[in-house]
């Protein structure tokens, strides 16, 4: 798999997970299930609505590790990193916007009342703060300062939480651990990647432990799972890039930079049109 290919199936992970925001899984089988009990399958409308529903929900996981791969690599082969930072912070400003309606927009099918100013800075300013991370780290090196690097991951990671960044609570860590990972051969990265997602999805595995003996453990689980393995999942599929970049040129470039903030604009048009949920 090459590069562009990789880039576009973390796109297509990211917008599934996305579109099922605003169509939850449930609804959209529903009628499949409705089918099943009526031809007496109540075991298979159950599997349908509960289990298939969770499994499917690990595709949308797939995509932030794979993104989180792809700033990495943008800043191996950028000539001008300035501009790249950029171009990133750019996007990340005109989608702040749309992204904040999109989270409005699933809250009202939820029936819940959002709130604007409690929304979350959107994945890219993540990503471009872990883009900062690879510049220090390498600055460090350079001057023979590198056992200061993971301080500097761990003052990212704190600004990322404090800012409310997407993924902040862990996501700069995993860049951080490609980067270093990045020479190894893949058996070795597939062993490094494991205890880095766990870092860097800790509080849900705190609140498994804190949940022990509870009512609440199965929820906790659940989630706990979904998103170490489901992120885990994705940071063992770029192991399949073969180092090829593909017909990736300016337009394909352009496309993916407009398409981020624009699929966001039509899903949460889409949620305020819709009736609420509940």
């Amino acid at each position: 798999m090459n590069y562009k290919q990789l880039k576009i199936f973390a796109v297509c992970s990211m917008v599934f997970d996305h579109v099922i925001r605003i169509f939850p899984l449930a609804g959209m089988l529903a009628p499949l299930a409705d089918f099943s009990w009526s031809r007496g399958y109540g075991g298979l409308a159950d599997w349908l609505l509960d289990s298939l529903t969770y499994y499917l929900m690990y595709i949308g996981r797939l995509a932030a590790p794979v993104f989180l791969y792809c700033i990495v690599q943008g800043f191996l082969h950028t000539s001008n990193l300035r501009r790249y930072l950029g171009r990133i912070l750019l996007t990340a400003v005109i989608a702040q916007v749309p992204y904040t309606l999109f989270e409005l927009a699933e809250q009202r099918l939820c029936g819940i009342a959002g709130d604007w100013r409690e929304t979350s800075l959107n994945i890219l300013f993540t990503l471009a703060l872990g883009l900062c991370v690879l510049a220090v780290h390498k600055w460090l090196k350079d001057r023979g300062l590198v056992f200061l690097s993971p301080l500097s991951v761990a003052l990212a990671t704190w600004l990322a939480m404090r800012l409310n960044m997407e993924g902040g609570q862990g996501y700069v860590i995993l860049v951080w651990v490609y980067y270093i990972a990045r020479n190894r051969p893949r058996w070795q990265k597939a062993l490094l990647y494991l205890p880095a997602v766990m870092l860097s999805r800790r509080g849900l595995i705190l609140w498994v432990v804190e949940s022990l003996g509870t009512a609440e453990l199965t929820m906790a689980l659940q989630n706990c799972l979904l998103n170490v393995l489901g992120n885990y999942f994705g940071m063992l599929l770029t192991l399949a890039d073969n180092g090829e970049k593909g017909r990736a040129g300016k337009g394909f470039q352009y496309a993916m930079y407009a398409f981020y903030p624009a699929h966001f604009a039509l899903l949460a048009l889409i949620g305020f049109l819709l009736p609420p949920l509940a």
